[in-house]
């Protein structure tokens, strides 16, 4: 998906958000085989903070999500739902991790 992001006609993204840090490992991939540089090129930010995202060359941009924290109310809104009540609703924070695989777009 994104090598076919970064190869559609149009202007080319500056920056690619994945669904999680193993397809923006991939994306890092792609664009690396396009001739492109990450973060130089394109910027590709992940999810889920694993520790592949420190591990690449450049490191990871991700987001931190409090995994315990979603489970335990993922748990409560179910039971809520079965026993007929309205699923609570909450907001969690995340932590964006700023690393080298992200940068401002160059200038075009």
């Amino acid at each position: 998906a994104a090598v076919r992001a970064l190869t559609a006609p149009g202007p080319r993204p500056t920056a690619l958000l994945c669904d999680d840090d193993v397809l923006a490992a991939g994306a890092c991939k792609g664009a690396r085989t396009l001739g492109l540089s990450v973060p130089g090129d394109v910027s590709v930010t992940g999810f889920d903070d694993l520790s592949l995202a420190s591990a690449l060359d450049p490191e990871l941009t991700t987001v931190r999500l409090p995994a315990e924290a979603i489970g335990e109310h993922g748990m409560q809104a179910l039971l809520a739902l079965l026993a007929g009540r309205p699923a609570p609703a909450v907001e969690l924070p995340l932590t964006l991790l700023p690393r080298a695989s992200s940068a401002p777009p160059a200038a075009r």
